[in-house]
């Protein structure tokens, strides 16, 4: 099966390594208890800019810039400058600075630029630790941000944190399947037994069920043979996918399940995965990358689970 997911437009995949303390936290032990949570590229989007910048210790500042460029971020020596043109009104130059703030976080890339239409791009070079030889037209300069203030803290009184307090992975599923069945009125399942084993790739399905007066009902299975974190995120995705079906880039298959797959990408702005984070994070728990491929329908219909009858 293919995946179909938004991509941010960039020339080049290289990441660094993930920081320590991305992981889920084990279902028994309190959030609090945890090491320091890192930036994922979603708090990009979901934190006021300001916030977001101080946490980054990065300045900002206005220039002419080159070619169609609106917006640069160069990282050297451990300092982050944000340069904007001037001119653009303040709801642009936000936008901007987030697409900057979320390849920056999410790739770790040390120059990066943003055009007039939001096209996202890493530069040749500015940095003098960058060689030309340690550059080439597919490799962007990298310098993985040292994030030494704890995430969580920095939603503390906004409108995404948690509601209850940080809880545990299983904590967090039981929230996120009440708001399916009770808020959503629908249905939240494991996935049953005798469905397995799952196409390739599947880690959660989701279809529309409609009531006697033709009013519509999410209907969601999420597996169960994967880690307590993943199946957390993937409750999530699904709940905000369930008021988001028109938003969905691929044709559910003839049952209308559509299948939600299980590798992460970084959210790379507004939409369903970023939904999915924040509502993740409201029921208590820091949501991973949350921007899951819905996948192409099995080729045939018997390797689709029978999950809608």
């Amino acid at each position: 099966m293919a995946p179909n997911s938004d991509r941010t437009v960039t020339n080049s995949a290289r990441v660094c390594e993930k920081q320590p303390g991305t992981g889920a936290a084990h279902p028994s032990t309190p959030a609090p208890e945890q090491a320091a949570y890192p930036l994922p590229a979603h708090d990009a989007w979901a934190l006021p800019v300001e916030v977001l910048g101080d946490a980054l210790g990065a300045t900002f500042s206005e220039n002419e810039l080159i070619d169609d460029h609106q917006a640069w971020l160069i990282a050297l020596r451990g300092r982050i400058v944000v340069i904007t043109v001037p001119g653009l009104s303040e709801e642009a130059k936000k936008h901007r600075i987030r697409r900057l703030f979320s390849a920056h976080i999410s790739h770790g890339w040390a120059a990066i630029t943003v055009d007039s239409e939001g096209k996202v791009s890493f530069a040749e070079t500015y940095l003098e630790e960058v060689g030309p030889e340690d550059s080439s037209a597919h490799d962007p300069p990298e310098m993985c941000s040292k994030q030494n203030t704890d995430a969580r803290n920095l939603y503390a009184g906004s409108a995404y944190a948690p509601m209850h307090g940080w809880r545990n992975d299983e904590e967090v599923i039981e929230a996120l399947r009440t708001l399916i069945t009770d808020a959503l009125i629908g249905h939240a399942e494991d996935m049953p037994e005798e469905v397995y084993p799952l196409p390739d790739g599947v880690g959660a399905s989701v279809a529309i069920g409609y009531d006697e007066q033709g009013a519509p009902h999410p209907l969601v299975w999420v597996r169960t043979d994967v880690p307590s974190g993943l199946r957390a995120d993937l409750w999530g995705y699904c709940a905000a996918l369930s008021i988001n079906l028109d938003r969905a880039d691929v044709e559910p298959d003839e049952n209308g399940i559509f299948y939600v797959g299980m590798e992460r990408s970084p959210v790379t702005g507004p939409g369903v995965a970023l939904l999915a984070a924040v509502t993740v994070q409201r029921m208590g728990r820091r949501p991973e990358d949350c921007a899951f491929p819905l996948l192409e329908p099995p080729a045939q219909a018997e390797e689709a689970p029978p999950l809608v009858a």
